[in-house]
């Protein structure tokens, strides 16, 4: 692969969005004319997903960002008796979309935190855990999953209203 197959690489996302300067897009046109190795390149990027994989390292702006998911899984939570609970995730969920753009980790965000709280939270609750016994941790599990799939029913709507104002604005 010579300097100029990487150069071009380098191009081809730009180049297929249209984002280039017009003598760029000359420059790729030209290359491409000779060189099977970039038109393969070109062709194979053409079939995989528009989207970029997520990185896979973790900045301090995604920590900030779990960390205020955990605080306001505990202070807006259905388990503290607050209705605007269901607001409040919708726009949890269109922040976190947009953010991540990556509904998987929207789902993991919403619920995650919701579940780990409502177990923890209920641990000391003696009307749900007296003895300890693998009935009453199986119920407040399956008790924390059904509140935790509850938030993250409307972060997911949530995140939906975020795809398609994406796609409005693209």
């Amino acid at each position: 692969m010579s300097q100029e197959c990487s150069i071009i690489e380098d191009l081809i996302p730009l180049f297929k969005k249209q984002l280039l300067q017009p003598s760029t897009i000359e420059f790729v046109e030209r290359h491409l004319t000779t060189c099977q190795q970039c038109q393969q390149l070109v062709a194979y990027s053409s079939t995989q997903n528009a989207y970029l994989p997520m990185k896979r390292t973790v900045s301090f702006f995604h920590i900030i960002f779990i960390v205020l998911s955990f605080m306001f899984a505990i202070n807006s939570s259905l388990l503290g008796n607050q209705k605007g609970f269901v607001i409040s995730y919708a726009l949890f969920g269109c922040l976190s979309y947009l953010f991540y753009k990556n509904i998987w980790i929207v789902f993991i965000i919403s619920s995650v935190p919701v579940f780990v709280w409502a177990i923890i939270n209920n641990l000391n609750n003696e009307l749900y855990i007296t003895t300890f016994s693998l009935t009453e941790i199986g119920t407040l599990a399956i008790g924390a999953g059904y509140i935790a799939l509850l938030h993250t029913i409307f972060a997911l709507i949530g995140a939906a209203f975020a795809i398609l104002l994406r796609r409005i604005f693209q």
